[in-house]
């Protein structure tokens, strides 16, 4: 038994060093030494708030402190100030340029207040106002978020051509891994161990690590500028057939251009082929046409692919009619095909081989 508590606490010690290093180095380089943007280096800074609190945490293996409930309370207060910067990291995703030092100050505030307090009175009122402040904090800024998302998915759509590594679609996820490490820490804290400690670490440092492997994968984009909504009103010449000199035009340049075929087509990158103005553009698509850009460049995709998959003598495989037609992803493909032509490609395939 003896040997077993000995194990755990050597391997809790492991987890602890590990988590320090792993917050400290990545902290370091998004934050300093990585020509990051934006979101990285926030999050640069939120690993390095994170390391700091793991280096602060090797003073709880001091016999006096540990077994203070003061020094020991004081030094738990000091975790919940990551928490405003973890809302501050996802806030930058959606809303880019919102991170601030007047917003991390305002965020910051009220649970330093609560810190000094309780350091000087010594009395637990105040850590348990800054446990309440925390998790009424988090359940403002989840639902803030969720109501947020589907506007940025929106812009995306509007926007793009595709959405892997666009889309924030991992945001969610990462606000359940958020709320996770908050649960396992409340639980640390009420159930000391070195199980518990062991626990925390790893599964916190692992959780971080899939949070930082989607942030450098993901494809960071301005937010909506305002001028655009300005001009989403600005009215479309019309012709006799209902529909505006654009999108006839829209149409025979993209036909005759092929410029679907760019797996990474942007809005931008159309309108500045066109010599046009993206908004003007973006107006003809969502209030004329009635779709997004994502969902209008994708028509034309499928239409190529399944003219390939008619094409009897065409021989290559669903990834390459996928790669030929402009899609970024042969999962999209996949599941674009089906929702417009109710089969997946492979069986379309097999119907055309078999007339």
């Amino acid at each position: 038994m003896i040997l077993n508590t000995l194990f755990i606490e050597n391997l809790s010690n492991f987890a602890h060093g590990l988590s320090t290093a792993f917050f400290v180095y990545f902290g370091i380089n998004l934050a300093f030494f990585r020509d990051s943007n934006r979101p990285l280096q926030v999050l640069g800074y939120l690993f390095c708030l994170w390391g700091v609190q793991d280096i602060k945490d090797l003073l709880l293996y001091v016999d006096s402190i540990a077994g203070s409930a003061y020094y020991s309370t004081l030094l738990l207060s000091f975790d919940m100030w990551a928490v405003p910067m973890c809302a501050l990291f996802l806030l930058e995703i959606l809303y880019p340029g919102f991170f601030s030092v007047k917003r991390v100050i305002q965020f910051e505030l009220p649970l330093c207040l609560f810190t000094v307090a309780f350091g000087v009175t010594g009395a637990s009122a105040f850590y348990v106002m800054s446990i309440v402040y925390t998790a009424l904090f988090c359940l403002v800024v989840v639902l803030f978020i969720v109501s947020k998302v589907g506007r940025y998915n929106r812009y995306v759509r509007d926007n793009y051509s595709y959405t892997e590594r666009v889309n924030v679609r991992w945001l969610m996820n990462s606000m359940v891994i958020l709320a996770l490490c908050l649960f396992l820490w409340f639980y640390t804290c009420t159930n000391i161990s070195h199980l518990g400690d062991l626990v925390y670490y790893v599964t916190s440092t692992l959780l971080w690590a899939v949070v930082l492997y989607y942030s450098l994968r993901q494809e960071w984009i301005p937010d909506v500028p305002q001028s655009d909504v300005e001009s989403l009103s600005e009215p479309l010449e019309t012709l006799r057939n209902g529909t505006s000199l654009m999108s006839q035009k829209l149409e025979e340049y993209i036909r005759e251009k092929e410029l679907f075929l760019n797996p990474q087509l942007s809005l931008s990158d159309l309108a500045g082929e066109m010599g046009t103005n993206r908004s003007y553009l973006s107006n003809c698509l969502n209030n004329e046409l009635g779709v997004t850009f994502y969902d209008y460049i994708n028509s034309f995709r499928l239409e190529k692919a399944k003219s390939i998959l008619d094409d009897l003598g065409f021989e290559g495989s669903i990834e390459g009619i996928a790669v030929l037609s402009g899609f970024n992803s042969v999962s999209t493909f996949r599941r674009s095909f089906q929702k417009k032509y109710g089969c997946t490609p492979s069986q379309y395939r097999k119907s055309v081989m078999s007339k």
